[in-house]
C-alpha cells in the first residue's frame, strides 16, 4: 500500500547525554529485530516514520533467530509496500497459516502512528465478510509492530493484469460486482477503505476478490462522513477529494472512485492517471480529465463505459450513491439489462432484451416475419382484386350508360309533367347501381331531394290497432280522434302518443247485427265535443256496402257516447 502521510511533527529530536545512550539502546533492538545493523542516517531521521526504507523489514530467515517472531513463525516473504512487509507465517498456538504484516516504522513509530494504525485495524477487525480479508490479530512485538490477517493463496488483481493484460468486459464487470458489494457491507458497517487498487485485492484459489490492507480504513460518523485530515493514498488511485487535505468531506464517493478506477484497471491495463511522479499525479487527479477506456479499448461496451466514468465523475455528488447501487448496475450489465449510467431508447432496449432472451427473441421474430410476409401477400392480392374491378367497374359503366341514362330522362319527363313521385324509382335505381360501382350518383341524389323537398314532410306516427276509418284535430291541435273500423273511438295526446281514451260506440238496440263506423270526426270549436258522422256496418269486419247514415255525439273529457240534441 503506498501511502503519503506529512511529517510526523510528534517525532521525539535528538537529544544528547542520557539521550544518546537511549538512541543507541533503539539502535540495538533494531539489529535485534532485523538481523543486520540498522542504517539510521541524517536523511532518514528527516524523513516521516511511515516512509523508512521498507529493506529494514525483509528479515533473513534462515537465521532461526529471525524467523521467530513472538507465536508466529515467518515462513516466506509474500509482499511489500510503502507500510511494510508481508510474510506468510505459522501462528503456533493455534496452528494455522496467517499471513503476518510488519510495519515498516518499525520501532521508530510514534505514539499517534501507533494509535492511528490500532484505530485504524480494529475498524477493519469489525467487518466479517466472505470477500474481505478477516483480521486476526493487532500488537506489537520487539517494538515491532505488525497484524495478522487470513492468508488468500493467490494473486492480486495487478498481478494478474500485469502478467495476462487487460480483462474481458464481462469477468472485469463480475469481479468488480462482488468487489463493490464487500464494499457495501463495509461501508453498512461505517467504514471506509479509502486505498481501493487493484494490488489490495486478492485472488483466491478459486477466483473469488477479497479486499485487503484497510490499512488507511477509517470510521464515519453518523452522517457517513468525515473530513480529509492528510492526504493518504496511492496517488494513481486517489479521488481528487483525497488529494487536497482538509478540502472535502470523504464518504461512501470516494471508495466509489476506487472501485471505478479497479474496473478501469482491469478493462485497460492502465490506471485512470499516471504521471513521472507522485506529485504530478495528483497534479491530474486534480485538475485532469479521465481518458475515455474506449480510446484504448474501442471493443468495450458502451453500458460498461458509462459506468467506469460515473465512478470516476470528478464531483463525488456525481458518483453512484452508494457501493451496492454500483453493484446493482454491473449486475444489469451482466444480464444484458439496461443500465443506469447510460439509459437506452426503446430501439436499444429491444435489442437487450433480445440477447438476454434469444430463443424467446427468435420466435418472436418468426411470429412477426409470418405476419409481415402474410400482410404483404394479403395486399397484393387486395391490389390485384382492386384492379379487376375497376376492370369490371369499367364495363359494367359502359354496359349501363345507355339504361341510366334513360331512366334519367324518364324522371326529367315525370317531373315536367307534375308526377314527381314517378320519377323516384329510376333514380333510386340509378343511384344503388352507380355507387355500387364506385361512380358519383350526386345528380340523381339531387334529383331525388327536390322531390323531396316539394312533397309532404311525415312529422310523427301514432300507432292504432285498427283500421282508421276517420280522424280529426281538437282546434288547439293537441288531441286527436281516431275511429276505427272496429266501432271504437280513441282519443290521443298528439305531442307524446299516449291513448288518454277509447270508448266503444254503440248502436241502435234493436239493430244488433249492425255497428256504427265514423267516417267524419269534428270537434266543436270549445273542444269539449266530439261529434260524428258514419255508417251502420255489418257486424262482421269484412261485410260490404253500409247500411244506413249515423250520427254520433262524444263527450271529449271522458270519452262518453251522448245523445245527440233534439
Amino acid at each position: 500500500m503506498a501511502t503519503t502521510h506529512p511529517p510526523d511533527t510528534d517525532s521525539d529530536p535528538p537529544s544528547t547525554g542520557d539521550g544518546d545512550s537511549a538512541q543507541r539502546a533503539q539502535r540495538d533492538l533494531a539489529e535485534l529485530a532485523f538481523g543486520r545493523p540498522a542504517q539510521v542516517d541524517e536523511l532518514t531521521r528527516r524523513r516521516p516514520l511511515g516512509l523508512l526504507p521498507v529493506e529494514s523489514l525483509e528479515l533473513d530467515l534462515s537465521d532461526p533467530a529471525q524467523r521467530q517472531f513472538g507465536d508466529y513463525e515467518l515462513l516466506e516473504q509474500i509482499g511489500k509496500g510503502g507500510m511494510g512487509v508481508v510474510y506468510r507465517a505459522r501462528q503456533v498456538s493455534l496452528d494455522r497459516q496467517v499471513a503476518i504484516k510488519l510495519l515498516s516504522a518499525g520501532p521508530w513509530a510514534s505514539r499517534d502512528f501507533i494509535a492511528r494504525f490500532e484505530r485504524e485495524a480494529q475498524n477493519a477487525a469489525r467487518m466479517q465478510h466472505p470477500c474481505i480479508v478477516t483480521i486476526y490479530e493487532v500488537g506489537s512485538n520487539e517494538h515491532l509492530h505488525f497484524f495478522s490477517m487470513q492468508l488468500v493463496r493467490g494473486q492480486s488483481l495487478a498481478d494478474m493484469v500485469r502478467k495476462h493484460g487487460p480483462l474481458g468486459s464481462m469477468r472485469a464487470a463480475r469481479l468488480t460486482g462482488t468487489i463493490a458489494e464487500a464494499l457495501a457491507y463495509a461501508h453498512g458497517l461505517g467504514v471506509l477503505h479509502l486505498d481501493l487498487k487493484p494490488a489490495n485485492v486478492l485472488l483466491d484459489e478459486d477466483g473469488t476478490p477479497h479486499v485487503a490492507d484497510f490499512g488507511l480504513a477509517r470510521r464515519l460518523d453518523s452522517a457517513l462522513a468525515m473530513e480529509n485530515e492528510d492526504v493518504s493514498g496511492t496517488p494513481s488511485y486517489m479521488a481528487p477529494e483525497q488529494a487536497h487535505a482538509r478540502s472535502h468531506i470523504l464518504n461512501a464517493a470516494t471508495d466509489i472512485w476506487g472501485l471505478g478506477a479497479i474496473l478501469y484497471e482491469l478493462v485497460t491495463g492502465a490506471p485512470p492517471f499516471r504521471a513521472g511522479s507522485a506529485q504530478e499525479t495528483l497534479r491530474l487527479v486534480l485538475e485532469g480529465t479521465v481518458r475515455r477506456p474506449r480510446r484504448s479499448q474501442p471493443h468495450l461496451p458502451l453500458d460498461l463505459e458509462a459506468v467506469i466514468l460515473k465512478c470516476l465523475a470528478h464531483e463525488p455528488s456525481a458518483r453512484y450513491a452508494s457501493a451496492r447501487a454500483l453493484a446493482d448496475d454491473l449486475a444489469r450489465f451482466i444480464e444484458h439489462r439496461s443500465v443506469l449510467a447510460r439509459p437506452l431508447n426503446p430501439a436499444q432496449r429491444l435489442a437487450r432484451w433480445a440477447r438476454r432472451e434469444p430463443k424467446l427473441a427468435a420466435t418472436a421474430m418468426l411470429a412477426v416475419s409470418a405476419l409481415v410476409i402474410g400482410l404483404i401477400a394479403t395486399t397484393q392480392q387486395w391490389r390485384r382484386a382492386e384492379g379487376n374491378a375497376r376492370l369490371a367497374a369499367n364495363s359494367a359503366v359502359l354496359a349501363n350508360d345507355r339504361l341510366w341514362q334513360a331512366r334519367l330522362d324518364q324522371a326529367e319527363s315525370d317531373l315536367r309533367n307534375g308526377r314527381p313521385y314517378a320519377a323516384l324509382p329510376g333514380l333510386a335505381a340509378n343511384i344503388s347501381e352507380r355507387e355500387a360501382l364506385g361512380l358519383d350518383a350526386s345528380d340523381d341524389r339531387l334529383r331525388i331531394a327536390m322531390v323531396a323537398h316539394s312533397a309532404p314532410q311525415l312529422i310523427d306516427v301514432i300507432t292504432v290497432d285498427a283500421s282508421i276509418t276517420g280522424v280529426g284535430l281538437s282546434p288547439d291541435g293537441k288531441l286527436a280522434a281516431v275511429a276505427g273500423n272496429d266501432s271504437t273511438l280513441r282519443l290521443f295526446d298528439t305531442a307524446s302518443g299516449h291513448q288518454k281514451w277509447n270508448t266503444a260506440l254503440t248502436g241502435v238496440p234493436f239493430v244488433v247485427t249492425r255497428k256504427p263506423v265514423l267516417v267524419a270526426l269534428q270537434f266543436t270549436p270549445d273542444g269539449r265535443r266530439i261529434l260524428g258522422h258514419g255508417y251502420w256496418g255489418g257486424a262482421e269486419l269484412d261485410l260490404p256496402a253500409p247500411i244506413g247514415e249515423l250520427e254520433a255525439l262524444i263527450d271529449a273529457t271522458t270519452g262518453k257516447q251522448l245523445l245527440p240534441p233534439e
